[in-house]
C-alpha cells in the first residue's frame, strides 16, 4: 500500500484530497478484505493447524501419530482427524500464499522502479539546467540515489522477512518437511515485517 501512495504521489503527482478520496479506500480495502476472507473462510472450514513452527495457518495436520491412519481418522486419545486440509483447503493456503510471497513483491518491485525511474528522470531534468546545484542537503547525492537505497533497503527486509517461508513453503509444496534450520530463520526474521511492510 505504501509502494502504491508513494507511486501516485511522486510518478503521477496526484493530490492529497484525490488520492484519500479514489485511492486511500483501495489500499485500506484491498488488504483487509484479503486478511478477512482468508482467515473467515479458513476459520469456518475450521482448517487452522499449527505448522509446527510456530504459526498457525492452514497446513496439512500429519504429525506423527497420524503415521498409518488415513485421512479423516481421529486416533484414540486426539481428537483432530488426520490429515485435516487435504479436502481444498490446501489449495486456498497455497494460493494465499503464493499471492503474499510472490504477486506482492512483484507489485512492490515494479512500484519502486517506475518511482526510481520517474525520480531519475527529474534528476536528469534538472542536471540540464543545473538546478543539482539547489539541492541543500547534499549537493553530491542525487534524489534517484536515495530512492534506490531505500528500495534496496525495503527489498532487502521483505526477503529476509519472508524468504525463508518462500524456502519453507517449497518443501511443503514438495511434501517434504521445513528443514529445522529454515523453521528458526523464518520465526527469527518474521518481526521484521514492521519494517517491510
Amino acid at each position: 500500500s505504501l509502494n502504491l501512495y508513494s507511486l501516485a504521489v511522486v510518478k503521477y503527482r496526484k493530490p492529497n484530497s484525490y488520492i484519500r478520496s479514489k485511492v486511500e479506500p483501495f489500499l485500506h480495502g484491498i488488504p483487509i478484505a484479503f486478511a478477512l476472507i482468508t482467515n473467515i473462510t479458513l476459520l469456518a472450514k475450521q482448517k487452522f493447524n499449527d505448522n509446527g513452527g510456530g504459526n498457525c495457518f492452514a497446513p496439512i495436520y500429519e504429525p506423527p501419530h497420524c503415521i498409518g491412519y488415513k485421512d479423516g481418522q481421529i486416533r484414540e486419545g486426539f481428537n483432530i482427524p488426520c490429515g485435516c486440509g487435504n479436502d481444498g483447503a490446501v489449495l486456498f493456503y497455497y494460493f494465499s500464499v503464493f499471492t503474499t510471497l510472490f504477486l506482492v513483491p512483484l507489485i512492490v518491485g515494479t512500484s519502486l522502479g517506475v518511482i526510481y525511474r520517474s525520480v531519475l528522470k527529474q534528476d536528469n531534468t534538472m542536471a540540464r539546467y543545473g538546478a543539482s546545484s539547489l539541492n541543500l542537503q547534499s549537493p553530491d547525492r542525487s534524489n534517484s540515489r536515495v530512492v534506490m537505497h531505500r528500495a534496496l533497503a525495503f527489498s532487502i527486509s521483505y526477503f529476509l522477512t519472508w524468504g525463508f517461508f518462500i524456502i519453507g513453503t517449497s518443501f511443503e509444496i514438495a511434501n517434504l518437511e521445513w528443514p529445522t534450520a529454515v523453521k528458526y530463520l523464518a520465526n527469527t526474521f518474521n518481526p521484521l515485517q514492521g519494517v517491510s511492510g
